[in-house]
């Protein structure tokens, strides 16, 4: 007699899951804003000037015979000549 086992159905488990991961860049857009103020501040600078004022006085006439010195400074002075 062959004794032989009969055959038996196969046990079916639940899939065990394997995931592999796989990353793809996508940009996406980081807007930083500038805002430029410009701003005018007056800062004075000196520009000197000197104006200058021209003054005519009339002929002083100094006799021949004569020669009056010229006052200056409450006293008088006579000016002479050395050759």
């Amino acid at each position: 007699m062959n004794h032989c086992c009969p055959q038996i159905a196969p046990i079916v488990c639940e899939p065990i899951q394997v995931v592999q991961d796989y990353y793809i860049p996508q940009i996406v857009p980081v807007i930083h804003p500038i805002e430029i103020v410009k701003q005018q501040h007056c800062v004075p600078i000196p520009h000197h000037m000197y104006p200058v004022v021209v003054r005519e006085e009339g002929p002083l006439y100094v006799s021949s015979y004569k020669k009056k010195s010229v006052k200056k400074s409450g006293k008088a002075r006579t000016t002479s000549r050395k050759r």
